[in-house]
């Protein structure tokens, strides 16, 4: 189920480069791995020869860069932490940003390259939909709601980016051990388990102090997107942490809890997200089991 929303709402690209590397370093001996392999680089293929224009581009030059960073972070500890993907995801951008520079291109340019792009999708989109129902109010709506949802996105880009790598990696790495014969490194560890270095609770000052402190535009935009990325990583530590501590609840009650929680989404993320950052000084999983051993 995580693998089939992950491609609906990702880039395929950035769970398929780096499935097939693992793959190939796990040394495939069977048809499975094999079809696997090549199945997932005839798609990473086509999409990198695809047309496009600078925001594709830009794209392209991340999966590379992440895909490669992985894959050579693995080969030279593989892991199975989530520090890992942490690392090649930093990494990556890095370099992304180097390539930037040699090439003298700024965000600015980037974003309004990929604004660009999806205002021309969703017209497209829009004008199909007024020929199947024809309603000139609803259109004219809708290309107000898409524009707003498009500046939106295009701000937030960078976070979206990050995010999508940390997942597309972490699903690579765990289908690579249900597809591998002999697969490299440990499997990924229960979500239940799920947790970093406290020391990253720094990245939720530092975005704190570029959004609240003087600053200018720019700094205020990459404060927002390190405050979003941050603010999902401790919202899924948060919920790895309800979950560990779930088992002890009857099934009606989590099932209750969970309908409750889709119509406050809103107070449920923000609480996991406290939970989350909570747990970095609590430890509750610790004392769940240190509770139970007594």
């Amino acid at each position: 189920m995580l693998l089939v929303a992950y491609l609906l709402l990702a880039p395929p690209v950035v769970l398929f480069g780096p499935l097939a590397g693992l793959l190939l370093l796990s040394r495939p001996s069977t048809t499975r791995e094999w079809v696997w392999i090549v199945g997932a680089a005839t798609w990473c293929a086509v999409w990198l020869y695809q047309p496009g224009g600078l925001a594709l581009q830009f794209a392209r030059a991340h999966a590379v860069l992440l895909t490669g960073t992985f894959l050579a972070l693995t080969v030279w500890r593989p892991r199975a932490e989530f520090s890992r993907a942490l690392s090649a995801t930093g990494l990556a951008a890095v370099a992304l940003v180097i390539w930037m520079s040699h090439l003298g291109l700024g965000w600015a340019e980037i974003q309004r390259a990929l604004e660009q792009d999806l205002w021309t999708y969703n017209r497209e989109l829009v004008v199909r939909l007024s020929q199947i129902s024809p309603s000139a109010q609803a259109s004219g709506g809708m290309l107000t709601e898409m524009s707003s949802t498009i500046q939106t996105i295009g701000s937030f880009y960078p976070a979206l980016m990050v995010l999508m790598s940390l997942g597309g990696l972490r699903l690579a790495w765990a289908w690579c051990h249900r597809i591998a014969r002999r697969p490299i490194g440990a499997p990924p560890a229960a979500f239940t388990e799920f947790q970093f270095s406290d020391q990253l609770v720094w990245g939720w000052v530092a975005g704190l102090g570029l959004c609240l402190l003087p600053h200018t535009s720019a700094s205020a935009a990459f404060g927002a997107n390190l405050l979003l990325v941050w603010g999902v990583l401790y919202a899924v530590r948060g919920l790895a942490v309800f979950s560990a501590g779930s088992g002890r609840v009857s099934a009606p009650v989590v099932a209750t809890i969970s309908v409750v929680a889709m119509f406050l989404l809103p107070f449920v993320v923000a609480g996991l997200t406290l939970l989350g950052l909570a747990d970095t000084w609590l430890d509750f999983r610790r004392r769940l089991v240190a509770r139970s051993a007594t």
